[in-house]
């Protein structure tokens, strides 16, 4: 086709505007394969879309056929649309493989259905699959050839079509149906037959009185409805004569009095102006069906059971109506429809689920506020769909004021009530609909869920036999069990926990006990657990809740302690698990055994706080099998200032395992040993302080024990302290410098002797200030005026530089940019004059943001004796 001859029939701006619209359309539809539905790019090639399309079909509707040449417009004469650069024959295309052969947007076309269009062109070409779509888009175009194309094809995508647009309500979009004057001559040939056949008749038996139509009126009244549809039908291709002749067919087989109704209905609602005849024919079937049942509502001849289904009797009677004839029945030489195109689309309308369920929606909707109170305050509320209680609510939420929320929760409360209606069918849909409101229940109890709420849901599940409806409670519950723990309810919670535990009847239909699991799923554990741990007084409930679960929840607190901050809740952790007490506690014992590192560092951290005697009991057994930062995490959280009452047992205990202990490690034992004046260990020290311990034997372990003889004031100990500082093999001291000093500062300790400076570095640790620091001070550290340079090499960080703040035989402060894990072992070399350097292997014991705490746990003789000669120089000056 050539549209050159008809272009002075539209404006030009208008052409280009029309072609512009259709080419952000065939952008939607690129998008719609390329895109998930709700991606900000289809999102954005929607808008667009509609926009140009809204502004093309404002005042007109835009009426376009898919030829095989291109898109061709009605005003053109249906010449083709300009197309230089060949994206109008590209859509045309594509219309044509979805089974559009002709379509028309209307002025109250919406956003929601070009986006459906959209979507329905994209479902179409999988529905049918790639055979049917091919046969499809080799069809032949134009009228003339229309009649030879394939008929079940061309059916199949027509009622898929009606169908579609049906279940979604799609008004302002029509798919290959005709639209022009030959259709509106049918519609006015309907109304004219009407009127000769039935508008002047007498009534059939009145005898001048006057009946109300009754139920059976309105059953006829819809059936010629139905039927006299058939020929406004564009894929019955009627001719005006012929239509006329079948819809003058149709009311012959009636009753006048049925006419004169249909005709009584057409004048009270007459078709609007522009008025499609399948749209006008379908809001005049509403408009009867809704005039009768209000009415018969308001007079209580219907009650609110029966609405859904009369509207479900109804439309079976205009589905079964508008069925084709067969084709030895179809007079007037029109082409008989395909097979599969079987009724009209006012039935096919009728005939979707979800378009009666829309008008039961409806009309729940539109009662009149003295019908509808009535109903939603009396037993039969479970009859109004969930839809219409929703829009319902939702407006009496939204009002702000106190009264209108009570009525909404009156409501509610009713609603739920219903749960124990006799009707399987009432407690089914009260369960599903309890779910659907579930936002607007949220939002009418603001604090706190009512207990009749929970406790109806959990009675009906004890006695439901219904599989479909117990589901439905099982989510309800859970739903009201979450938001108990979201608002701190926790009696509530553990009401819904403590019924759901008790036994249920032998009809469980197993989800019961799944939802009883479920309770504590892993998001609600979380947040139980964050209760536990908040700085406010321990909720009573909370440990009864938790200790349900113990294993989740050391889980989780294991967790936690691996995190950053991890440390600052351990008090906290403690008093929550000291509340729960043995069956916590136990767990957490067995667990110091475990191959899981990560369990086990939790463990040792949460015993060592909330219950030290039970770390101490399974340190005996546990420590040889643990690698040695794990028994230096126990160690130092042992020797805590805050587990000073047991640090006689503690000594007691390190005393029994410091044979089994990590060389690293056992500097700290043997200090805490002689801190807290664990005398049995006497001997002990002794033999390693003598250099004769089967293991150890190292210089620094000797010294330490040595000093923790003093520390003790082991009087048995000094002739062996005279041994070790006076022996000589022959002109040469027998033992290092360093051991030989440590013999004498632990003897003059011991006989009480006038202290020297180097006996205060040793046996002096004063806390400053009342400072308590993370592991208790067992030398006197002493600051630098002038800091020392020193080099720090670690595994993980690597080698540093930092400068040494403050220092003693036991440890330094480190200050550096780079701050260093707590526990992590490092090497040091510090820089004490000039060509000086002591080398030590030291643990990090605290980290804060300018720089790190260390403590010395290995240095040769030499770099003792160098560090003690240090601190004793900083001391004097």
């Amino acid at each position: 086709m050539d549209a050159a001859p008809n272009l002075t029939a539209v404006e030009g701006d208008k052409l280009a505007n029309i072609r512009g619209a259709l080419l952000n359309f065939y952008l939607l539809l690129r998008s719609q394969r390329l895109y998930e539905s709700d991606h900000p790019q289809r999102i954005a090639a929607l808008r667009l879309a509609y926009d140009s399309l809204h502004s093309v079909v404002e005042r007109h509707k835009l009426e376009l056929q898919a030829m095989r040449d291109g898109l061709a417009f009605s005003a053109l004469g249906d010449g083709l649309i300009p197309d230089a650069t060949g994206e109008m024959l590209a859509l045309s295309s594509a219309l044509r493989q979805a089974g559009i052969r002709r379509i028309t947007f209307l002025p109250k076309v919406s956003q929601e259905e070009v986006d459906i269009l959209a979507e329905l062109i994209k479902v179409s070409l999988m529905t049918l699959g790639p055979t049917s779509t091919a046969q499809i888009a080799a069809q032949p175009s134009g009228e003339a050839d229309a009649k030879t194309a394939d008929n079940e094809a061309v059916g199949a995508r027509d009622a898929w079509w009606i169908k579609s647009f049906a279940e979604r309500d799609v008004e302002g979009i029509l798919a290959n149906t005709q639209v022009d004057r030959k259709v509106d001559t049918l519609l006015t040939s309907l109304i004219a037959t009407l009127v000769a056949y039935g508008g002047h008749s007498p009534r059939i038996g009145s005898e001048n009185a006057v009946r109300l139509p009754g139920f059976d009126d309105l059953i006829a009244t819809l059936k010629l409805l139905a039927r006299i549809t058939l020929p406004l039908e564009p894929a019955r291709d009627l001719s005006p004569e012929a239509g006329a002749r079948a819809i003058h067919e149709a009311m012959e087989a009636t009753s006048h009095d049925t006419v004169r109704l249909l005709l009584s209905a057409i004048s009270q609602y007459s078709p609007e102006e522009g008025e499609l005849p399948q749209l006008y024919v379908k809001r005049l079937a509403e408009s009867l069906v809704f005039e009768y049942l209000l009415a018969e509502f308001s007079a209580g001849s219907l009650t609110p059971v029966l609405v859904r289904p009369t509207f479900d009797r109804l439309g079976e009677v205009l589905v079964t109506a508008g069925k084709f004839p067969d084709a030895a029945a179809d007079a007037g030489g029109s082409r008989t429809p395909a097979p599969s195109m079987t009724q009209s689309s006012l039935a096919a309308t009728w005939a979707a689920e979800s378009y009666r369920e829309r008008l039961v929606t409806r009309f729940w909707l539109e009662l009149p506020p003295r019908e509808k109170s009535l109903v939603l305050r009396g037993p039969d509320l479970w009859s109004v769909p969930v839809l219409a209680l929703r829009q319902t609510l939702g407006n009496l939420a939204d009002a702000g004021a106190d009264a209108p929320r009570r009525e909404a929760r009156h409501i509610v409360l009713n609603y739920a009530r219903r749960l124990e209606h006799q009707d399987s069918r009432a407690r089914q849909a009260v369960a599903a609909g309890l779910n659907e409101l579930w936002p607007i229940i949220e939002s009418l109890w603001p604090n706190q869920l009512p207990e009749d709420l929970s406790k109806g849901a959990l009675a009906a599940l004890r006695i439901e036999r219904e599989p479909q409806t117990a589901s439905a409670l099982v989510t309800f519950i859970e739903s009201s069990s979450h938001l108990a723990v979201v608002r701190g309810d926790y009696e509530g919670f553990e009401a819904i926990v403590l019924t759901l535990g008790q036994p249920f009847r032998d009809f469980d239909h197993g989800n019961v006990s799944a939802l009883a699991k479920r309770l504590f799923a892993q998001d609600r554990l979380f947040l139980l657990v964050d209760a536990g741990l908040s700085h406010r007084a321990l909720d009573p409930v909370l440990p009864r809740l938790l200790e349900r679960d113990p294993d989740k929840l050391l889980d989780r607190l294991t967790i936690l302690l691996a995190e950053e901050l991890g440390g600052s809740l351990l008090p906290a952790m403690a008093r929550l698990i000291r509340t729960i007490g043995v069956p916590i506690l136990t767990i957490l014992e067995t667990r110091l055994y475990e191959a899981r590192p990560q369990r086990v560092t939790a463990a040792i951290k949460l015993l060592a706080t909330a219950d030290p005697d039970r770390l101490l009991r399974g340190l005996t057994r546990a420590l040889p099998s643990w690698e040695w930062n794990m028994q230096d995490l126990a160690i130092s959280e042992l020797s805590r200032p805050t587990n000073a009452p047991h640090a006689q047992t503690a000594a007691f205990v390190f005393a029994n395992v410091l044979i089994n202990a990590h060389p690293l490690v056992v500097p700290m034992m043997i200090d805490q040993i002689g801190l807290s004046g664990e005398s049995s260990a006497i001997p002990q020290l002794m033999e390693i302080a003598a250099g004769e311990h089967t293991t150890l034997r190292d210089q620094f372990v000797r010294i330490k024990a040595i000093e923790a003889l003093g520390r003790l004031r082991a009087t048995e100990s000094m002739q062996l302290l005279h041994l070790l500082a006076e022996r000589r093999s022959g002109i040469a001291y027998a033992e290092p410098s360093g051991l030989r000093t440590a013999a004498q500062d632990a003897l003059a300790a011991i006989e009480d002797r006038a202290t020297s400076a180097s006996a205060r570095a040793t046996f002096d640790a004063p806390s400053a200030h009342g400072v308590v620091y993370a592991v208790p001070r067992r030398y006197t550290r002493v600051p630098l005026d002038a800091p020392l340079r020193a080099q720090v090499s670690a595994k993980a960080a690597g080698a540093t530089l930092a400068r040494v703040k403050t220092i003693s035989l036991g440890g330094a402060y480190l200050e550096s940019s780079k701050a260093l894990s707590v526990g992590e072992p490092v090497q040091l070399e510090v820089r004490s004059g000039l060509g000086k350097k002591i080398h030590c292997t030291a643990i990090v014991r605290n980290s804060t943001p300018g720089g790190n705490g260390v403590e010395f746990v290995h240095m040769n003789d030499e770099d003792r004796n160098k560090l003690r000669k240090l601190v004793l120089r900083k001391m004097s000056g």
